[in-house]
Order: structure tokens, then sequence, then C-alpha cells
């Protein structure tokens, strides 16, 4: 009984390790979890493009990329496929694609016309030549080019009797871009500004005419310039071995060698070679240059006034000499050699080279308080002096243009023009009197027969008149405040 219970036993373990060996068995070859697609996301596009470098969007989505590149990995199916490049419009274009499908485009930019765009030139006055990155088109304003191909366009207008002029026009594809050039008669007036030459500011502060007729702009802030009437020359701190960029005074010696006067010292320059000359002033800031008539030049600083000969250097103050004050603002010399020196707030100086006269409100006998601050001195070849005041509403003086005969004093007046803001004074070659203020111009030869030169009567650049002259071939030249230079040319004053 015990054998069978033991055999019967033996029987039902080895049935049960057969039911769990079975049962194991198929756990390992039955996968009862969910079942995983097969990738099919190998679907491609190549994408090219003439010219290259557009952006690369996919349904909308930047994908990051430029082209030429490729877009992988992706799965079958519809999609928009849009490239931007800077200037054109979007181009969109739908792909399909199919299970494991490379598909590939290749966009010509210059191939569609919609990509294309034009510009619109016209000028006033019209009938201008168009030329177009410095090539001529046979056209004349008004005039639509087309078939443009974005990007830049440098578009110059020539007119005769004008001052030509361009612009540079950035063209984006389907569209039309406008330019509407005025052009300059220069007919009478040509202006220099730093918007249509190399001028190097608007900010005018003195002029001279050298020998060779070069025309020298002196600013209050960007150096000085020479101008041939072709070509130009700027100086400045950053490009020559200019000591100040703040220029007050310029005159040409009877050597042709340019004295430059600035609010940090004093220089000459004869066209090749720079010389320092500050070390001899009592002061850096030098107001004012003058060379008399027999070539000694005389120099006014703000401490003092300085004579050279050429050789020597002799500084006269109030310490020294009968001068009125040390602050020097303007020089002059009459026919007879006489000097005569204006002051900032002690009325004018004059040296004969032995004596000194000193003339003041409590002398001149004006009948009017005009002030002792003097802007400007000039003498005209008759020996008359002119002197420039300067206007003080706190201190009372009424500022204004005066006179010397040579026995007494006198106020001009002239109507239409504020004299009370005089700016300067230069006589010309004949005699006339340009009387430059901050509303504009007038020229005479006596105050009875005055021309008036304003920005309503004239094409003068701006009100306040800084300084002129006439060259050698009679062209007025201007220098104002802000404005720039402007030429008026011969037999139009």
């Amino acid at each position: 009984m015990k054998l069978l219970t033991n055999k019967i036993r033996k029987e039902f373990f080895l049935i049960g390790f057969l039911s769990v060996a079975f049962i194991t068995s198929c756990k390992r070859e039955v996968y009862t979890g969910t079942v995983e697609p097969q990738n099919n996301q190998t679907a491609k596009i190549v994408v090219h493009t003439q010219p290259e470098g557009a952006y690369i969007f996919l349904n909308g989505k930047n994908m990051g990329i430029k082209t030429p590149d490729s877009l992988t990995w992706l799965g079958a199916g519809k999609y928009t496929l849009t490239l931007k490049l800077d200037l054109f419009p979007d181009i969109k274009l739908p792909v399909a694609l199919g299970y494991g499908e490379r598909s590939s485009i290749d966009y010509n930019y210059f191939n569609d016309p919609n990509n294309f765009g034009s510009i619109s030139c016209k000028s006033n006055p019209s009938n201008a030549d168009i030329i177009m990155n410095d090539s001529a088109l046979g056209l004349r304003t008004p005039s639509v080019l087309n078939g443009l191909f974005p990007g830049q366009y440098k578009i110059k207008l020539n007119l005769a009797g004008c001052r030509s002029d361009s612009a540079v026009v950035t063209i984006a594809g389907g569209k039309t871009q406008n330019v509407n050039i005025f052009l300059d008669d220069t007919t009478k007036w040509v202006s220099y500004k730093i918007t249509n030459s190399p001028i190097p500011s608007n900010y005018i502060s003195c002029l001279a005419v050298d020998k060779k007729n070069v025309k020298w702009f002196g600013t209050l802030d960007k150096g000085f310039a020479g101008f041939d009437g072709k070509n130009w020359r700027t100086f400045s701190k950053n490009n020559s071995p200019l000591i100040y960029d703040f220029i007050n005074c310029i005159v040409v010696d009877n050597s042709n060698i340019l004295w430059i006067g600035t609010s940090g010292g004093l220089m000459s320059f004869d066209g090749t070679t720079w010389m320092n000359y500050t070390n001899h002033l009592p002061s850096t800031f030098v107001t004012s240059l003058i060379i008399d008539n027999t070539g000694v030049m005389w120099i006014g600083t703000q401490n003092g006034l300085v004579k050279y000969n050429g050789s020597a250097w002799t500084t006269i103050t109030t310490d020294n000499s009968g001068i009125a004050a040390n602050f020097v603002t303007s020089l002059a010399v009459d026919p007879t050699n006489r000097i005569w020196i204006g002051s900032n707030a002690n009325g004018i100086s004059m040296f004969d080279g032995k004596n000194w006269k000193v003339y003041n409100m409590s002398n001149m006998a004006l009948g009017a308080k005009v002030g002792n601050s003097i802007q400007d001195v000039a003498v005209d070849k008759d020996g008359i002096v002119w002197v420039a005041h300067i206007q003080n509403t706190i201190t009372g003086d009424l500022g204004g243009l005066t006179m010397f005969n040579g026995t007494a004093w006198s106020i001009v007046t002239i109507n239409g023009l504020p004299t009370e803001t005089t700016q300067s004074i230069n006589v010309d070659g004949d005699n006339y009197k340009w009387i430059g203020t901050k509303g504009g111009m007038a020229k005479f030869k006596y105050p009875s027969n005055i021309t008036l030169f304003n920005t309503v009567n004239s094409k003068i650049p701006a009100s306040q008149v800084q300084a002129a002259a006439v060259d050698a071939v009679g062209d007025l030249w201007i220098g104002t405040f802000g404005g720039g230079a402007a030429k008026l040319k011969k037999g139009n004053f």
C-alpha cells in the first residue's frame, strides 16, 4: 500500500512539472501586449534653388535649414513646402510622398516673372537722362524700369543746367519702387552740402581763396576742406596732423601757404607739409588771422595779439601796449597798413605801428548803445572801417553795423536785413561790401544801393551767413551755419 502511494505521488509530480513547463513555454512564444506598427517614415525631399540660400518651411514650420538641403525621415502623405528668400515673394509648393519615396525640388527664381520688380523714375524738372548702375539706359524721366531682379540699384539722373543727383533703391520681387528726385538748378546757384558733396560739415565758420583759386572752407566741427572746382581735399584730426577740428579762421600768405587758426592752436600747410606754431602763442584759442601790406602776420587769441614777421614772434597785451583788451575777436588792415583789432568787451583798437587809439561807446558818439563787444572788423579800399557789434539783451547792447570814415562813426541800417545780428563783413576786389547776418546777406558798394539775399528771394542755403568771398573768376562763395556752402555764379549779383 505504501509503495502504491509513492508511485501515485511520483506520477502527479511528473504531470505537474510537465504542465508548468508547457505553460512557461507558451508564455515565451505568445506576445499578449500592444503590437508596434512597422516604421514607414523613410520618405525624403531634396530641395535646390537658384539662387541658393532660401529658408525651408514644411507645413508652415521653419525647419532651420537653407537650400540646398534635404528633409528626411518623412512619412507618406501630402505636404506644403514653402521657400523664403529675402526680397522675393514666398514660394509655396505642394509635395505628395509615397512610402519610401524620394522627391526632388529644383526651383529657379530667375524663371518666374512674378519675382521681378520695377522702378518708377521721375524728376523735377523732367526729361532727365536715367543712368542705372553707371550704365546709360537711353531713357528719360518719367519712365518705368521693368523686369529688375530683386536687389540694390543706383539710379542717377542727369539734366543740363542742373546738378546730377542719385538714389540707391532696393527692389523687392513683385513690387514697384518710386524714385522722385528734385534736380537742383545750377544755372545761377550751386550748393555744397554733406548730402551732395564731400564737404565735411554743413557748419561753415570761415572761407578763403588761395592764389590757385582753390576755395578753403573751415568748419565748426569737422576740420577744413579745399575745392578746386572739381576735386575736394578734406583734413581733420582723423586723417591729417591737424591739431583741432574747430576752425575759427583761415588766411593765405604771399607764398600761397595756408594758415589755419583753430580752438586748439595755429598751424600752416603748404599742400604737403604741416607746421605747428602753437607754442609761440599766449593762448591756444586762435580767433582771427590777417596778413598786412608788408607780409607780416597778425594773430588774434583769447589772451593777446601776436605779430609774426617771418622770423620773430611778438606778443602784445594790455601789459605792454595800448591795446584795449587781450581777448581779440577780429582783425583788419587798412590801406595805410594800420591794424584794427576788435575785442570781446572793450571796443576797437587801432595800431599804426607806433601809436594806439581805442574806440568804444565812450568816444564813438553814435547816439545809441550798440555795444563794445565786436564780432567782426573789415576795412574797404577807401579806408572806411566797418564794424559788427554783438547784440546782448542782458547788458542792453543793441548790436548792429557801424562805419568810420576817418573822422566820425555812424550807424548803418539796411532795410530788410537784421544788422544787429551781423556775423561777418567781407570786402571784395571791386570794393563791394558783403554783410552776412543771421537773416541773410547784403551786398553794396555804397549803403544807398543795396542788394539783399535771403532764403525767400534767393537760393542761399541757410539764413545765417558766416563768411563770403569772390574768387578769381568772379564767382561768389558763401559759407553758412547749417546749410553748407554755396556758389553764386558771376553775372548773377
